[in-house]
């Protein structure tokens, strides 16, 4: 799906996004096409660009899974790095000690919106 990433446009509901999994969405902001997930942990959902800072590619290597194993850290698929859900720093792997590109949204009546 591709979508502007202007302030308070909805993306989609927080039903759309099974807890635990992720939405993935190609974006603009300006000129800028971003590829984005937004991966949801209970009532809460997190967007961040999908692109590794370590090597620019995409964490996923299957369409809307982004978590390793436990749920309890995003992963890039390329070389294990980990990141922290709340705020995608990499506690983990090449890129340690740098952050996901985040994108800010929130949840207003079952909405996701771009902040």
């Amino acid at each position: 799906m591709f979508v502007g990433l202007a302030s308070g446009t909805t993306l989609c509901t927080l039903e759309d996004i099974a807890d635990g999994s992720a939405k993935e969405f190609s974006c603009s902001v300006g000129d800028e096409i971003y590829n984005i997930f937004l991966q949801r942990k209970g009532d809460d959902v997190f967007a961040f660009n999908n692109a590794c800072p370590h090597t620019g590619a995409p964490l996923n290597m299957e369409q809307g899974q982004f978590m390793e194993k436990s749920g309890t850290y995003l992963m890039c698929h390329t070389h294990g790095a980990l990141f922290q859900l709340d705020d995608g720093l990499c506690v983990a792997g090449p890129c340690n000690g740098e952050f996901l590109e985040p994108f800010d949204v929130i949840v207003k009546d079952e909405n996701v919106i771009v902040v």
